[in-house]
């Protein structure tokens, strides 16, 4: 089962503040430059998109109303709809902040079907926190998704095993997950626009055009999963943060505090999710929204912060700046789950002890209440977290 709440952080908005309900609804952080991270479906139907600016979103559409994002009520929520779910079933893996999977398989021995579970989460999460979600049932997680997906907003979709070619024969190519907007274009180019044409579609050109990829596109439009073999119980292909500043920054000391900053943002969260990485990107914007990122690969595979500034500084350091940036993002990837080894060197495992005592104190009381003296030449701004961030839930 595939759970997908329903324009979340809009909808929690508009839950919790009744004068927002059926109104066009923007979720925002509190900087004059903040882009949208969410909206309503009500103002989803009237072009409002994310990533918007705020000037044009008012100019698309001037009666947008603006929320200020509020993190902890979002995270809250979201701990509290995996409770919900830990009742039907243990094995509930949280996706992102508004987005979990349930493996039903054990728990159809206490309930009718599986949509009976379903309908019984939907009535409940609507009961509780005035919001709604859509859910999809199939075989495997791939299809799960896509039936949740179709199903939006509000709905249930299940697809039975024998079902599961012909839901998938007249789908877009785009309703599988992973294909975007350039690879879409790209199987238009092949004449290949249906799940059911992808299907049928030689798996040999495929291969040739997209290596490794033609075969899991095969696969997927039969409504395959073909990650399941190896499946690493939700492992994240990349985990970054970025900060868009009320005014731009051109000093190199001001530029490299936050950049320590966003590293022990992206330390913490590999830390949390268990995992290490041994690839990190630096993305600048400059003022007139040019974009450039760069990448080092290391040896190694690492969730040190110290280790994942000292790197992003490097390809600063190979950056000329022409301006001042108004952006600044780092990013973890080629990721892969932690292997307890005992560490080689005392110093390592000393280091390794403090940042598990630093999180523990933020777990604690609260996102950065101990931090590097240096991050203290920033000034501190609130933004909202990304729909893709993943709460972790101590309790389960």
């Amino acid at each position: 089962m595939y759970i997908d709440m329903d324009a979340y952080f809009a909808s929690v908005e508009q839950a919790s503040r009744p004068y927002l309900r059926g109104k066009p609804v923007a979720v925002v952080g509190s900087g004059k430059r903040t882009v949208i991270v969410a909206s309503s479906y009500e103002a989803k139907r009237l072009g409002i998109k994310t990533g918007m600016t705020r000037g044009e979103a008012i100019r698309k559409l001037p009666s947008l109303v603006f929320v200020e994002g509020r993190n902890n009520k979002y995270v809250d929520t979201c701990v509290r709809i995996h409770e919900i779910l830990l009742r039907y079933t243990p094995e509930v893996e949280i996706c992102s902040i508004d987005e979990f999977f349930a493996d039903l398989t054990g728990s159809l021995l206490l309930f009718p079907s599986p949509a009976d579970i379903a309908a019984a989460v939907k009535r409940e999460i609507g009961e509780r926190f005035g919001i709604t979600c859509s859910v999809g049932i199939a075989p495997n997680k791939l299809v799960a998704k896509i039936a949740g997906e179709f199903g939006k907003p509000d709905g249930l979709v299940a697809v039975e095993k024998d079902d599961v070619e012909r839901f998938m024969e007249g789908l877009p190519v785009e309703s599988i997950p992973g294909i975007g907007r350039k690879m879409k274009e790209a199987l238009n180019a092949l004449g290949i626009r249906t799940c059911g044409e992808l299907r049928d579609f030689p798996v040999s050109v495929l291969r040739r055009r997209f290596g490794i990829w033609g075969d899991y596109l095969s696969f997927m439009a039969r409504g395959t999963d073909p990650f399941r073999a190896r499946d690493q119980g939700g492992l994240p292909r990349s985990i970054g943060h970025s900060m868009t500043f009320e005014k731009n920054i051109g000093d190199r000391v001001v530029i490299r505090a936050r950049l320590l900053e966003l590293s022990g943002m992206v330390a913490r969260r590999l830390r949390k999710e268990k995992i290490v990485a041994k690839g990190f990107s630096l993305t600048l914007r400059y003022p007139d929204f040019t974009t450039l990122t760069k990448r080092m690969t290391l040896p190694f595979y690492t969730p040190n912060g110290r280790i994942i500034y000292e790197t992003v500084t490097a390809l600063l350091d190979s950056f000329r700046l022409k301006d001042a940036v108004r952006l600044l993002g780092v990013s973890a990837f080629n990721v892969r789950r932690f292997a307890a080894n005992p560490s080689l060197f005392g110093g390592l495992d000393r280091e390794e002890r403090l940042w598990k005592a630093v999180d523990d104190v933020n777990d604690a009381f609260g996102e950065c209440s101990l931090r590097p003296a240096t991050t203290l030449l920033c000034v501190r701004h609130h933004w909202v977290i990304s729909p893709a961030y993943r709460p972790v839930c101590f309790f389960s």
